[in-house]
């Protein structure tokens, strides 16, 4: 009974042995190995028994693991997503692993209690108690860094970030504790906070997901890294900012899934709609789209760009950095740090013979003279432009010593956009307002019994009284008179009253208002968001 089982074990090693001279992975005896309990926190039990891999060591964000079949690509590249590490295969026989997952993950290996945690993290209190003086122990604040308690800690703030919608998280260092703050459609809310002796681990954390220096804590750092909850695949852009008590962090979260790329799903008032329809209908001119950051412009011409991506046209986008990855159009990103900015990598692309082209932002004199001039030669561009409202733009590019006639003729259309959050249908309720006495809005709507609605708050929108943001746009298409008035240097104010008289031009109060009245946003939205001129 003895032979069958020995010549069947040592067949196995053979295959073992065979399948390490063809793949070249290196082989290692688990039998002969003690896995340390503080690697198995970057691999869950029931991931590891799914995939019948261990964590043997961690250096860096390099996560060796042993696999029976180091080919299973799949695999690998779960455990890359769940790791946010780079993965280091090595060979086991799968009984091996098997027995080792059984007898690591029963002893404990699993997350650190508050006591245990609050141990580690004892030594580093005298490390960082002044931030001032910036001396920090690189070497435990590392070690903490990799504690089942830090890392579930992030994990948890970006799956309730996820959760809760928001489109970006601030952790903000003060004397005394580390503040957590979500933006959600479009305003900060307190989340919680973070004990002032895990500061540094929870930034040294972040900063090991999106490849940073972690010993560099005295300039800004920017990078990034990607996650997947159970429905969705967010990409995260990093910032870090040095201030008096550490270092600022905050985390831009794009969620590719949410994005909805048609036009007539943004929330355009009918105006808006056909102006940008029959703007994108031309065969070349610019479009310009103006506003603050975070005010919807990107998703705005994104969707523009959706709408003319046909087989028959090269699309080619030039952004700062790429933030959603288009088919079927070329993306370059701006690289700053090796000279690679707007304008010449424009003068590049216009030297491929692009049909549409959308520069992410216009900064300086050279390179909105080179969008225009393409504008004018044949080309469609769109562009956006940091002004407070849509007339404004035309003196603005006037201020950058662009000549009257080259703004006068090359642009087609220019657009104001803001976002104001929209009511919770859950808890909507409405109420009636006399507005004959509300001096901030438009005489069109001071008006007595207006009936107007709001979120009295609720479970499904936090008690905020709100979800989501629907866009409110100030446009105008540039006809003969508007270009004339360009030439003549018209100030911004003779622009707006002409394009509200002739053109059928909204402000954005005017668009807001309309909105409100429809019951789609509140009154006091529209005065947060938007200003009368």
């Amino acid at each position: 009974m003895d032979r069958p089982e020995s010549e069947s074990a040592h067949k196995d090693l053979s295959a073992f042995y065979a399948l390490c001279e063809e793949t070249f992975f290196p082989p290692i005896d688990l039998t002969k190995y003690q896995i340390p309990s503080d690697v198995l926190v970057y691999i869950p039990e029931r991931i590891a028994i799914a995939y019948q891999v261990i964590p043997i060591s961690a250096m860096g964000n390099i996560l060796t693991v042993a696999m029976s079949d180091p080919l299973n690509v799949s695999a690998i590249d779960s455990l890359r997503l769940v790791t946010q590490m780079e993965i280091a295969p090595v060979i086991a026989p799968l009984e091996q692993i098997v027995t080792a997952i059984e007898m690591s993950y029963a002893l404990g290996g699993g997350d650190l209690g508050e006591s245990e945690a609050e141990g580690e993290a004892a030594p580093l209190i005298s490390a960082i108690s002044s931030f001032r003086e910036k001396t920090i122990d690189v070497e435990a604040v590392t070690k903490l860094s990799k504690q089942a308690k830090v890392i579930n800690m992030v994990n948890k703030m970006l799956g309730d970030a996820v959760k809760s919608r928001a489109s970006d998280i601030h952790i903000e260092p003060g004397e005394d504790d580390v503040r957590v703050r979500c933006r959600i459609d479009g305003v900060l809310h307190e989340m919680k906070t973070v004990k002032k002796h895990l500061q540094e681990a929870v930034i040294a954390r972040i900063k090991i997901l999106s490849r940073l220096d972690i010993t560099q804590h005295r300039i800004p750092q920017d990078g990034r890294f990607g996650f997947r909850t159970r429905e969705k695949e967010i990409d995260v852009r990093v910032s870090m900012l040095p201030i008096d008590f550490g270092e600022k962090v905050v985390l831009r979260l794009l969620d590719k899934a949410s994005v909805d790329l048609d036009v007539k799903s943004l929330g355009f008032s009918t105006y808006a709609l056909e102006a940008f329809e029959e703007a994108i209908a031309k065969p070349l001119g610019m479009i310009l789209l103006t506003g603050p950051t975070g005010s919807g412009k990107t998703t705005t011409l994104y969707s523009l760009l959706n709408a003319l991506n046909t087989a028959e046209r090269s699309l080619v986008t030039i952004e700062d950095p790429v933030e959603y990855n288009l088919s079927g159009i070329t993306q370059v990103p701006v690289r700053h740090e090796i000279g690679l900015g707007f304008a010449p990598i424009l003068r590049a692309t216009l030297r491929q013979s692009p049909d549409i082209i959308m520069v992410g932002e216009i900064r300086d004199f050279e390179t909105v003279d080179i969008a225009m001039k393409a504008a004018l030669t044949g080309h469609i561009v769109f562009s956006t432009l940091h002004t407070n409202d849509a007339p404004s733009a035309a003196t603005r590019l006037l201020n950058m010593d662009v000549e009257p006639f080259l703004i006068s003729f090359s642009l087609n259309m220019i657009a104001a956009q803001r976002l104001v959050r929209t009511i919770c249908s859950k808890c909507k309720q409405s109420h009636t307002v006399d507005l004959t006495k509300t001096e901030d809005i438009p005489s069109q709507y001071r008006q007595k019994g207006i009936c107007l609605y709001k979120g009295k708050g609720c479970s499904a929108c936090a008690n905020t009284g709100y979800i989501g943001r629907v866009a409110v746009v100030e446009a105008f298409l540039l006809n003969t008179e508007i270009r004339e008035m360009i030439i003549r240097r018209a100030s911004a104010d003779d622009i707006r009253e002409y394009a509200k008289a002739h053109c059928g031009m909204k402000t954005l109060r005017e668009d807001a208002m309309d909105k409100c009245l429809k019951g789609e946003t509140t009154l006091e939205e529209v005065l947060r968001v938007t200003m009368e001129f």
